[in-house]
């Protein structure tokens, strides 16, 4: 009865708090509070704490993902969030968007100039996804929490060669 509908249209998300979404932005819509997220500054350094994402009826949070990040060469800046257990029950819609396994992502021209040169390696999605996720099965999440930036938004792919940059990804002042 079900063979011609049944296939692999599933999803399993390994989730690890806080972090930050691998994919380009993520909408999230929730009826109770619990969401927290954390400002980034640019250049790194500290942040200002975890703040309450608020609970709007009709409205979603919007989130920078990690391909956003690399697009825009690090004007906007992957959102470290988490979530609080709470004593009332809560409900959440979310929405991950990302590329195309296919697709190759690298900052924009318009965000790489002589002053800002590309601090981002190019790397296709499907790369990108398959070593956010091998490091979260290794204990290593995509939030970097001793340096305050995204581990995984700051890999640097090098034919095939996968490595952490030792430093911000971007030092622009703000």
């Amino acid at each position: 009865m079900f063979e011609d509908g049944a296939g692999d249209f599933g999803t399993i998300r390994l989730l690890h708090y806080p972090g930050d979404d691998f994919e380009c932005f993520t909408l999230m819509h929730q009826n109770a509070p619990g969401l927290q997220l954390m400002p980034r500054q640019r250049g790194g350094g500290g942040h200002g704490g975890w703040v309450d994402a608020p609970v709007r009826p009709g409205e979603f949070v919007v989130t920078v993902g990690d391909m956003l990040e690399r697009l825009t060469n690090g004007v906007l800046l992957a959102t470290p969030h988490r979530v609080l257990p709470t004593h009332h029950a809560r409900d959440s819609i979310i929405r991950f968007n990302a590329f195309a396994p296919h697709t190759l992502v690298a900052p924009l021209r318009p965000f790489v100039t002589a002053d800002r040169p590309a601090a981002y390696s190019p790397v296709e999605m499907r790369e990108h996804m398959e070593t956010t996720m091998r490091n979260l099965e290794a204990g290593l999440g995509s939030w970097d929490t001793e340096r305050q930036r995204s581990r995984s938004a700051s890999y640097e792919y090098n034919g095939g060669e996968r490595r952490v940059l030792e430093c911000e990804p971007n030092t622009m002042s703000q």
